[in-house]
């Protein structure tokens, strides 16, 4: 599949999830108008994204989104309750890795 196509694919899932729920342990709400933005990936990279999501279930559009706002949240200062939750979010994701690796 060539780059443009592959593009449009993850576009279009993007435009068709975006009334969908976040990934687990992504917490914010939908305000106000959304908009696209264009990101450059390695092939290679976008493969893994789509491996990814397909083991979680959720589009890629969603996945990302998901990683985008987590970063985000990341960044904002936080209060006690919401430091806990980051952690307690970022040890699920280890603990998801952990288990694909014992898988591998």
């Amino acid at each position: 599949m060539d780059a443009k196509r592959a593009v449009e694919i993850v576009q279009a899932e993007s435009e068709a999830a975006r009334d969908e729920p976040l990934p687990g342990g992504v917490k914010g709400a939908r305000r106000g108008r959304s908009v696209v933005q264009s990101v450059r990936l390695r092939a290679e990279d976008l493969a893994e994204i789509e491996r990814i999501a397909a083991a979680a279930g959720v589009p890629v559009g969603a996945l990302i989104r998901g990683w985008v706002l987590a970063g985000l949240a990341a960044e904002r200062p936080s209060s006690l309750r919401g430091a806990i939750e980051h952690l307690a979010a970022e040890a699920e994701r280890l603990r998801r890795l952990a288990a694909v690796s014992d898988v591998a």
